[in-house]
């Protein structure tokens, strides 16, 4: 038997279509579920970090803390200016272990509270934090019931 070069071409440009067809849906199948986690960058707050009226020094330890979970630990490696990186959190764990949309962070400074809290963010922005010897994070409305003690 024998068989139309014409045909023979056009059947072997549909074979070599359909297998790259189904190679591209078996790399995107596959694939698919390592690009599911992590959708979104660490939270990398930096900036000055004022400890007490001073710059911190190197090697101040800092902690990141959600709900009071530690999700990330860095040390400052320049006075005065501190980095951390806070992973986001992995959807797959039952184990909180980074953030959220919407998680408040508070950074922690040797055992201290730093001021501002800051809304977890995908990516690095700037916020300076301050350690003072009164860092307390009061509801506004709480201030009153407060005054309202000392009448």
């Amino acid at each position: 038997m024998q068989t139309c070069p014409a045909r023979l071409g056009t059947t072997i440009k549909k074979v070599t279509v359909a297998a790259i067809n189904i190679s591209l849906l078996v790399g995107i199948l596959l694939g698919a579920g390592s690009f599911a986690w992590p959708l979104v960058s660490d939270c990398q707050p930096y900036g000055k970090l004022t400890y007490f009226g001073a710059p911190a020094q190197v090697g101040t330890r800092l902690q990141a803390k959600i709900m009071g979970v530690v999700v990330a630990e860095a040390t400052v490696t320049a006075a005065g200016q501190y980095a951390i990186s806070i992973p986001a959190d992995n959807p797959k764990t039952t184990v909180r272990d980074g953030w959220n949309p919407d998680d408040e962070i508070t950074i922690w400074v040797e055992s201290h509270e730093a001021q501002p809290h800051f809304a977890a963010f995908d990516g690095t922005k700037k916020i300076d934090l301050v350690v003072s010897a009164i860092s307390l994070n009061v509801k506004k409305s709480t201030w009153g019931k407060i005054k309202a003690l000392f009448r």
